[in-house]
């Protein structure tokens, strides 16, 4: 292949690229500009906590977090390498949530922290294109 053929090929992927990549920044505002406490996964909202029918449960030892209702028919939860403290930080984790039909894991995802409001933090995983809310319960 020519060197102007690469080039051409190359000009009519990027305006593709860079609509990936807008989309994915709105994804992640999205995420942010909530003030829920959710797990959002490639722009699916697969769970939202609701406090008349959920929980939410934390432990600092085992750096876990999980939300779920309170037949735990639907939930996702977390293990972190290291309870996040501010924004930016970057901390892995394995996460595990419901869908309709089946329960999905992510293991060693890199997650960074994009918003605190006092005990709730929100985590982003660009890769993943995945954002949970955790609350620190104490």
């Amino acid at each position: 292949m020519s060197c102007s053929r690469h080039i051409s090929v190359l000009l009519l992927l990027l305006p593709l690229l860079l609509l990936a990549a807008c989309s994915d920044q709105r994804m992640r505002n999205a995420f942010c500009e909530s003030d829920e406490i959710h797990l959002m996964v490639g722009g699916d909202i697969p769970f939202t906590y609701d406090p008349n029918t959920c929980q939410l449960a934390f432990s600092r030892e085992r750096k876990e977090f999980r939300a779920h209702t309170d037949n735990m028919s639907d939930f996702y939860g977390v293990t972190l390498t290291e309870i996040p403290t501010r924004m930016g930080q970057r901390v892995q984790g394995d996460l595990i949530w419901t869908t309709e039909t089946e329960v999905l894991t992510r293991k060693r995802l890199t997650l960074e922290v994009v918003r605190i409001e006092g005990d709730q933090i929100w985590l982003w995983s660009d890769s993943g294109r995945i954002g949970l809310g955790i609350r620190i319960l104490e």
